[in-house]
């Protein structure tokens, strides 16, 4: 955010109290707002566009968005590791597919995902499927929507707590 001097000398509290005066609130911001906006430009950018209109200002305050760690590279032990827990996660079910009309709705959802990437250059990434590679954890997307023991590790934007494919999230599902 250019409005927001970032001096790492400046405590969290200031740099809360200077970003409410950016918007021109009364009070200083959340911290969690604070760490949203520095985390997101979009997020910034959104708050800085709503400083005239109170009420959609109030609405973005009220609910910042969460804090994801996406993932640019997974090295090959991490791949192979997540890979083998896949597997035999999917042996446990009988090797159960999806069926078609649940594995084009997956298919749809990671296409429009924002984590979704090219194939890396792995092996244990190698694809030819136009999925690509999931941001999140790696998985090459054509292989991973058709497993049925399989689900997505992204948060859906406009439910909390149920993922893109439309699964609730459980605490034992990784957060990436």
């Amino acid at each position: 955010m250019t409005s927001l001097s970032l001096n790492p000398a400046q405590s969290e509290s200031q740099m809360c109290a200077e970003l409410a005066q950016v918007l021109g609130l009364p009070e200083p911001v959340s911290t969690t707002v604070l760490q949203a906006a520095l985390a997101s430009d979009s997020y910034a950018r959104s708050l800085l566009a709503s400083r005239r209109t109170p009420q959609m200002l109030q609405m973005l305050l009220a609910s910042p968005p969460r804090r994801t760690r996406p993932k640019v590279e997974h090295n090959t032990a991490e791949l192979i590791q997540r890979g083998s827990r896949s597997l035999l996660t999917w042996a446990r079910t009988g090797f159960s597919t999806t069926d078609p009309v649940e594995r084009e709705a997956r298919s749809q959802s990671c296409l429009q995902c924002p984590h979704r990437r090219a194939p890396g250059a792995s092996l244990l990434q190698a694809t030819r499927s136009e999925l690509g590679v999931c941001g999140l954890c790696g998985c090459p997307l054509s292989r991973k929507v058709s497993m049925l023991s399989e689900s997505c590790p992204g948060e859906s934007p406009n439910t909390p707590g149920i993922n893109r494919w439309g699964q609730a999230i459980t605490l034992s599902e990784p957060l990436y």
